[in-house]
């Protein structure tokens, strides 16, 4: 009896399996962008609408260090995932980088640095609640 697990359909041909962990990569690098962009808009319109210059001040640098994290994933994705900017549904045809540890590895790192990034920001806008500024 064969085990299921161990032979999954991409077995046969290397390419799927490369092509479905480009995807996956692809995913979780738009997710993160995403998230960026959500969170640098609420604070762009934090910016607008109040003109404290320590609220400005630590607004900005969020949104410079978000700037700076997107623009990292973004590149991340043309070196490493896929040779264009956005990878099609079906499969990145021109993967310039395939250690997938590497890959995988750069992506754990923005990740974390995303989630210590954005911990900061919400205590910083929590505050901003608390104090009844927002």
């Amino acid at each position: 009896m064969t085990d299921p697990l161990t032979t999954l359909p991409y077995d046969d041909e290397p390419g799927l399996h490369h092509n479905c962990r480009t995807q996956h990569w692809d995913q979780a690098l738009m997710q993160h962008e995403q998230e960026i962009t959500q969170t640098v808009d609420l604070l762009t319109d934090l910016l607008a609408q109040h003109n404290s210059p320590l609220l400005r001040h630590r607004a900005v640098q969020y949104v410079s260090k978000f700037n700076n994290l997107k623009s990292r994933l973004q590149r991340l994705r043309l070196d490493m995932v896929c040779a264009h900017a956005v990878c099609p549904p079906t499969r990145c045809s021109e993967p310039r980088f395939t250690l997938y540890t590497g890959i995988d590895l750069s992506i754990r790192r923005m990740s974390d640095e995303l989630a210590q990034l954005s911990s900061g920001c919400y205590q910083f806008l929590s505050v901003l609640v608390s104090l009844n500024v927002l």
